[in-house]
């Protein structure tokens, strides 16, 4: 089901940012914490997976099928517990925002369609992104045979239209998690939101970018607090386009 914006006013990131940070700094601790434990899985099976695909490169005969094995295990580990880091954080931000009190036990608990919904938009967004690419190399390889001096022209292209998906598909995670649409539907609405009012998406979009780089770059503890606060500060912003003054962020 796609979803109809509520308002056309554009986006007011700042207020976004106010509300993401009131509603992380209520359950922070909550937030921190699951995001600690859920994130401290990822990394595990991350990690994992480095290990039994180099095992599975020195392996021969009959451990082969074993290593295969292991390394898939770890890959849908790694996968699940993103999807499951993400969609928590997610319902848990709506949560907060309707000024409720957050359990930990609810973000503890997987949303198994939340995730598959969650899990197919990303796909489809990879494909986009991996289809834009492929076009730009092409491209790119038959204007050097024919003309050397244009053959930047499509990478240049390809970078404005990333940028382009990018910012346009700013809301899909909350679109697809607190809306509940599938991720054709995820991809319609965030585009038919968004494309009013393209730099403000952009503007979001680099703030949330800049939060999460943050956190990276502090050794990655920071990633405690900063991932919890963008996705609070997306679901706020996912408040101000979709959902009427008055009513629930959270279903």
């Amino acid at each position: 089901m796609r979803l109809k914006p509520c308002s056309n006013d554009p986006i007011a990131i700042r207020t976004a940012v106010d509300r993401g940070w009131q509603a992380y700094r209520s359950n922070a601790w909550v937030f921190s914490g699951f995001t600690l434990l859920a994130g401290g899985m990822n990394l595990l099976t991350q990690l994992g997976f480095r290990h039994a695909s180099a095992a599975l490169i020195s392996t021969a005969g009959d451990a082969q099928p074993l290593a295969i094995a292991q390394a898939g295990a770890f890959l849908a580990g790694w996968g699940l517990s993103g999807l499951w880091l993400l969609v928590g954080l997610m319902q848990g931000a709506a949560t907060a925002l309707d000024g409720r009190a957050l359990e930990g036990w609810r973000l503890l608990r997987p949303d198994w369609p939340s995730m598959a919904r969650c899990g197919g938009t990303i796909a489809m967004i990879a494909a986009v992104l991996w289809g834009v690419r492929e076009l730009a190399d092409a491209s790119a390889a038959l204007l050097a045979l024919l003309q050397p001096w244009l053959a930047p022209l499509p990478l240049l292209a390809r970078l404005a239209v990333l940028v382009y998906v990018a910012a346009d598909q700013v809301l899909w995670l909350p679109i697809t998690v607190l809306g509940r649409a599938s991720p054709w539907a995820a991809l319609q609405s965030g585009r038919r939101a968004i494309d009013p009012h393209w730099l403000q998406a952009l503007g979001l979009l680099s703030l949330v970018s800049l939060m999460i780089l943050a956190g990276v770059l502090l050794l990655l503890v920071g990633l405690v607090v900063m991932l919890p606060l963008a996705l609070c500060s997306l679901a706020a912003a996912y408040g101000q386009l979709f959902v009427p003054h008055g009513q629930r962020i959270s279903r």
